[in-house]
């Protein structure tokens, strides 16, 4: 192939993994900026505990908010592998960060209240007020910014 085609590819493939990048992956860590806009949906942890890895610690997550974007996340907590938990994320803009909160396993309640999955994933998102299972809202509230302050 000629090497005056392949410079121009490589250039706009590298521009457009870069784009892709920062709109779909780049995400900060999750600060209060979150609790502005905070939508609340289902999370299922996917793996066991990776107990003492060199560099992160905990469990993986898989979660679909609003607009029906699947992200994943890796969080350390008291999880159980394959249970389902509530997540927390910036309704406004997902890059601005999401936590999965490991003291409201939501595992039980979703039968019990009648909410399930579409095809893989749970297609729910929830306003603090409008969160439909039996836990005291400003519980959620407050384990939220605990959650904010430890990161």
């Amino acid at each position: 192939m000629n090497r005056k085609f392949v410079m121009p590819i490589i250039i706009i493939c590298s521009i457009g993994c870069t784009a892709y990048f920062l709109k779909y992956k780049a995400t900060r860590q999750p600060t209060e900026v979150i609790l502005k806009n905070s939508k609340y949906t289902v999370g299922e942890i996917t793996s066991d505990d990776y107990g003492d890895r060199r560099y992160t610690k905990g469990n993986d997550y898989t979660f679909r908010y609003s607009g029906g974007t699947i992200r994943k996340g890796h969080q350390n907590g008291e999880f159980i592998n394959g249970r389902k938990y509530l997540v927390v994320y910036d309704s406004t803009d997902i890059r601005n960060g999401y936590l999965i909160l490991d003291k409201f396993d939501i595992t039980d309640s979703l039968e019990k209240y009648h909410v399930h999955k579409n095809y893989d994933y749970y297609d729910v998102g929830w306003s603090l007020p409008n969160i439909p299972f039996k836990y005291d809202k400003s519980d959620i509230e407050y384990e939220v910014k605990v959650n904010l302050r430890s990161e």
